[in-house]
């Protein structure tokens, strides 16, 4: 009887446990696509409330920017988005980090200069007071077809 009830209680450990699992999946893939919204029209109190004050942004060029610089860039034009597709989305939420990686495919218009990029992306999370926050992120070229 009392093997019994530890399975049991595993068993309902385990269920809450995925169910918080699948909460915290489904808040990160909105906090990401909250981000590439904010990206195409940047707001700076949205910006900031997405990212982390020690946010490491690294550029497909190598550049990296810190949460200020990140902010002030796309609120300047600097790098302004057009529009921003994710394609080849898979997300993974370890305790209070997110683990998000995509195919950013974007139109952009950096300092009036219209192009396009196409570009994969890992992004880190860390779940603080209750909300998804972006603590870093490195853009890499892709392989040409």
């Amino acid at each position: 009887m009392k093997k019994l009830l530890i399975i049991l209680s595993f068993c309902i450990a385990s269920v809450f446990s995925v169910q918080a699992q699948s909460e915290n999946s489904i808040e990160l893939v909105k906090a990401v696509q909250e981000l590439s919204s904010v990206m195409i029209n940047p707001d700076k109190a949205k910006l900031k409330k997405l990212t982390d004050k020690k946010l490491s942004y690294g550029h497909s060029s190598g550049k990296n920017e810190d949460q200020e610089t990140f902010i002030n860039t796309l609120i300047s034009g600097k790098s302004d988005f057009v529009s921003i597709d994710l394609e080849n989305q898979s997300y993974e939420v370890v305790d209070d980090i997110g683990i998000a990686r995509h195919i950013l495919v974007a139109e952009t218009n950096d300092s009036g200069v219209p192009g396009n990029v196409r570009i994969g992306i890992l992004m880190i999370w860390r779940k603080n007071d209750n909300s998804w926050k972006l603590l870093a992120r490195q853009a890499y070229k892709l392989p040409q077809p």
